[in-house]
């Protein structure tokens, strides 16, 4: 996921709702493992959620990628 990009929060906010990613967090485990997390702007206020409560859409914006000249 980029930051700026429009997905899906489950959980976090008291109900699911759309929301902005505003920051990446990453740490390096010692046994040579990522845990990610985000910091996802909803109706004005930031939460930080787990990689697993995002839901990402890689076809919401793909009328942007092809031309239907």
């Amino acid at each position: 996921m980029q930051l700026g990009e429009l997905v899906w929060v489950r959980n976090g906010p008291k109900k699911p709702a759309w929301g902005i990613i505003i920051e990446e967090l990453v740490v390096y485990l010692t046994d040579h493992s990522v845990m990610i997390s985000y910091e996802v702007l909803v109706d004005s206020k930031v939460y930080q959620v787990n990689s697993i409560d995002v839901l990402q859409f890689n076809y919401y914006n793909r009328h942007l990628k092809y031309d239907h000249t």
